[in-house]
C-alpha cells in the first residue's frame, strides 16, 4: 500500500527528461502564477483599501481594467504585443522571457488573479461591520491591532469561498495557456506538447 502511495504522485508530475507531461504543466504554472499573486496582491490591497484617494484610484482603475479584459486576449496581448516591442527585443533578458511561452502564460496568469484577489480581498475588508470597528476603537485598540485582530480575520472568513473559486476558475482557465500559447509568433515553443 505504501509502494502505492509513494508511486500515485509520480503519473502527475512526470517527466521524460526533456519535458514535463500536462498535469506537472498546470501544476507548475498555477503555483507561479499564486506566486505572483501573493506578491503583488498584499501591497496592492494595502494601497486600494488604505491608503488615500490619490493611490487608490489608480489600483482601482488597472484592477478593473485588467479584470475587464478576458484572459485570452490579455494572453495574446502578452505574447504577441509586448514581445513586438522594439525595446524588449533590445534587451536580453527580456527577449528570452518573452519569447517563452510559459513565461508570458505566467505572467498572464498572475496578473489576472492578482487583480482578482485584490478586489475580492478588498471587497471582504469593506464589508466589515462598522460596529466591531466602532467597539474596538472605543476600547481604545490601536490601528496595527484592530486590523490584526479583528478585520483581518473577519475579512479572511468572507474572502476565502471567493478565492478559493478565483483559483478554481484558474485551474479551469489553464486550457487558455495551451491553445494561445500555440499560436505566440515569440515562442519558440508552446507551453507544452503532448506526448504520445
Amino acid at each position: 500500500m505504501i509502494e502505492i502511495l509513494a508511486q500515485y504522485p509520480l503519473a502527475y508530475l512526470h517527466s521524460d527528461g526533456r519535458q514535463l507531461f500536462v498535469r506537472a504543466v498546470i501544476a507548475w504554472l498555477i503555483a507561479a502564477s499564486l506566486a505572483i499573486d501573493f506578491t503583488l496582491s498584499g501591497p496592492l490591497l494595502v494601497v486600494h483599501v488604505l491608503a488615500n484617494r490619490w493611490l487608490s484610484i489608480p489600483v482601482g482603475v488597472s484592477t478593473y481594467g485588467i479584470r475587464g479584459i478576458p484572459l485570452y486576449v490579455k494572453l495574446s496581448l502578452i505574447c504577441t504585443g509586448v514581445y513586438g516591442l522594439a525595446f524588449v527585443r533590445s534587451h536580453e533578458w527580456l527577449d528570452a522571457f518573452f519569447r517563452s511561452g510559459y513565461h508570458c502564460t505566467v505572467l498572464a496568469f498572475g496578473l489576472n488573479t492578482c487583480a482578482y484577489t485584490t478586489k475580492i480581498f478588498a471587497g471582504a475588508i469593506r464589508m466589515t461591520p462598522y460596529g466591531k470597528v466602532g467597539a474596538a476603537r472605543a476600547y481604545g485598540m490601536p490601528q496595527l491591532t484592530l486590523y490584526l485582530r479583528m478585520i483581518l480575520p473577519s475579512a479572511l472568513r468572507r474572502a476565502l469561498p471567493a478565492y478559493s473559486n478565483e483559483v478554481k476558475r484558474m485551474l479551469h482557465a489553464s486550457t487558455v495557456a495551451f491553445t494561445a500559447t500555440v499560436g505566440c509568433p515569440g515562442a519558440r515553443r508552446p507551453v507544452v506538447r503532448l506526448l504520445g
